[in-house]
């Protein structure tokens, strides 16, 4: 029988280590199994080192790019910041713009005030120009600039505790606001400087030119017509028989010292201004007659009534009745004889007539 060979067993490996000294030698013994395990384990420490080195190179990739995101994130935000505040100067801008504007519109609303009160005249009632719902108060319309505007009261910007953004946000919403409440106001206030420059120049064609030059003559004048009886005698409407100034009576020159309003008997007769009655009784050539005195010098004069209501002393308010017209006293027919007097001397009565509003 042939004789199989056998098979050829691993041998250990011997590893010797000679010291320099005078030391024996030391051997180590290495099985078999354990050059396999060896070189399996360097194997996979190769595939880590492999896969660290990978791994490195890509996160520092990685840690570049969030690098250079970092850095143009914070050149945004520099920008950002650099538009946020070139945009807060402009709101800032924007709102002293809105706020000397509405201040402007004080200031005209009240010299135009303070003019009103010099030349005597009420503000104008302009029903027919809408005011802004937004400024209305309690239903009301505002009268003034700063109750529309809201102006006099509280603080005129928002509180810091909110973030710069919000806040001139906020900043813009309350300018763009007093725009809309300021925008219907100025057609208003456009319309009352011009009926104002109308009443005034209406009142300096009055004056005469030399005074218009002197400040304190000038100031003196349009407080007397301020003071000067405006309205109108009676209401009906009724046409000037006689003027002031010289005329021809029943065939005889003579200065009429007031005008002739040609109405018929019963019409009545009003009081032209505020004041108490100084006479009421009969004259000559005047008939029954009321006269009534004024401040300022100023006194009105109404004659040739067929009856009158007040007595001597009484105190009368403006468009009282206090007579009925007639033909009483020395007259061709029945008018009423309108005069004012300034200090006891008769005026042109519509020098006055013409400035009642």
């Amino acid at each position: 029988m042939a004789r199989q060979p056998r098979k050829k067993e691993k041998q250990p490996l011997t590893i010797m280590i000679v010291p320099h000294s005078e030391r024996l030698p030391i051997s180590l013994r290495i099985p078999p199994w354990v050059t396999p395990l060896v070189l399996v384990i360097l194997a996979a420490l190769l595939v880590l080192a492999v896969s660290f080195a990978g791994s490195y190179y890509r996160l520092q990739s990685q840690l570049e790019e969030l690098q250079l995101e970092r850095e143009m994130e914070a050149s945004r935000q520099r920008e950002m910041r650099t538009t946020i505040l070139s945009q807060q100067d402009e709101v800032r801008n924007l709102s002293a713009e809105v706020e000397q504007l509405e201040a402007d519109l004080m200031e005209i609303e009240r010299i135009t005030n303070e003019i009103r009160e010099l030349i005597g005249v009420e503000e104008p009632d302009l029903t027919s120009t809408p005011e802004p719902s937004s400024s209305k108060v309690d239903g009301q319309p505002p009268h003034n600039i700063a109750a529309a505007t809201g102006l006099g009261g509280g603080s005129p910007h928002p509180s810091t505790s909110i973030s710069p953004s919000n806040r001139s946000m906020a900043i813009v919403a309350e300018a763009s606001q007093h725009m809309q409440d300021i925008g219907p106001l100025l057609p208003v206030t456009l319309q009352e400087l011009q009926i104002l420059r109308e009443q005034v120049l209406k009142r300096l064609e009055k004056i005469e030119p030399i005074k218009r030059h002197d400040l304190e003559a000038l100031e003196a004048e349009l407080q007397l017509l301020a003071a000067a009886p405006k309205r109108w005698p009676v209401d009906v409407e009724a046409r000037i028989t006689s003027r002031y100034g010289p005329r021809e009576f029943k065939g005889k020159p003579e200065f009429h010292t007031g005008v002739d309003i040609g109405v018929w008997y019963s019409t009545e007769v009003k009081a032209t201004k505020a004041g108490k009655v100084v006479f009421a009784g009969w004259l000559p050539r005047y008939g029954w007659t009321v006269e009534i005195e004024h401040e300022m010098g100023y006194s009105t004069l109404y004659a040739h009534n067929r009856y009158y209501f007040p007595d001597t002393g009484d105190e009368v308010e403006e468009g009282e009745v206090i007579a009925l017209s007639g033909d009483s006293g020395d007259t061709t027919g029945p008018h009423l004889h309108y005069e004012i007097r300034l200090n006891g001397k008769p005026v042109d009565p519509m020098k006055y007539v013409d400035l009642g509003e």
